[in-house]
């Protein structure tokens, strides 16, 4: 399907993997936004609709209920057309990696503002599989004490296993409430669509069977050369050290040819952050919103 000239933009369509997996390799993305399965599994709850604009894609969105654009993608002017989409519409870009920001510093038309529950958290990936030192001792401790209590099945995903997996979300949405949260019924739709392409995607995923029934799941893809960045990491309520353990058990298998680990964002939940921390990040991905600073400047 044809991508139309911006200012036209259309809604993001399965046909149109091809051409962002091609832009990603040639341009190798470090925020966790930027692989194709994170951009069609969520494109209903955010809106994605794709245009171009010479040599380089744009991705707009719906955020918080105002159109949005997201960091060009491709070989060409990125700081040109962050300035005429910007003079245009008067909008703002969101999760605006850091590299790119710092092109924008001495421009006296943009306004950046660092977003930081966006930002990835990126770890070691040797440091998660082998969780050595005092800094692990707590994962150590959960993982020892799930194994000395439950007799469990370390399950390599693949097609003929994803009923099951699905199965499993659709008791992990019970057990969290999700038809009371709409953040969580759009993550399950996002779920449920990503394997529902599982095998074209190319998605790698591990499960943990106790008692014959799936009961946690880490879903992950190449984001990069040297990273893997972790799009579902699920374990049932009540059982304590379920998530070392799936976590553990899945990298041990799936991440020994990473150097990095990106276990994408926080979204300024105070549970998830304190949880992402406690896995030692080697840094955070920082990422910014751009707009301008005087929106009377508009043409």
């Amino acid at each position: 399907m044809r991508i139309p000239e911006y200012p036209v933009f259309r809604p993001l369509e399965l046909e149109d993997k091809a051409v962002l997996d091609d832009a990603f390799k040639r341009n190798p993305p470090e925020n966790s936004e930027y692989t194709f399965t994170n951009l069609y599994c969520w494109r209903q709850a955010h809106g994605f609709s794709l245009s171009r604009m010479e040599d380089l894609l744009i991705l707009s969105s719906q955020e918080r209920g105002a159109r949005a654009y997201y960091p060009p993608i491709g070989p060409g002017d990125a700081h040109k057309a962050v300035i005429k989409i910007l003079l245009d519409t008067g909008g703002r870009f969101v999760r605006v990696p850091e590299q790119m920001k710092f092109s924008f510093d001495k421009d006296p038309l943009i306004h950046a503002v660092e977003d930081r529950d966006n930002a990835d958290y990126l770890f070691l990936a040797q440091d998660l599989i082998r969780l050595e030192g005092r800094k692990f001792d707590g994962k150590r401790n959960f993982i020892r004490n799930f194994r000395s209590k439950y007799q469990y099945e370390y399950v390599t995903v693949t097609a003929d296993v994803v009923p099951e997996v699905l199965r499993f979300q659709d008791v992990w949405c019970v057990e969290k409430g999700c038809s009371q949260s709409k953040s969580l019924l759009d993550e399950g739709e996002a779920v449920k669509i990503m394997l529902g392409h599982f095998v074209s995607f190319s998605l790698k995923a591990g499960a943990l069977r106790v008692g014959g029934r799936i009961c946690a799941v880490c879903i992950a893809e190449a984001l990069n050369a040297d990273t893997l960045v972790i799009h579902v990491f699920k374990g049932a309520h009540g059982m304590a050290g379920i998530y070392p353990t799936v976590f553990n058990e899945f990298l041990s298998r799936e991440a020994y040819a990473s150097r990095f680990i990106n276990m994408e964002q926080d979204l300024g939940i105070a549970g998830l952050r304190k949880s992402k921390e406690s896995y030692q990040p080697v840094r955070l991905v920082r990422k910014f919103t751009l707009s301008l600073v005087d929106e009377k400047v508009r043409i």
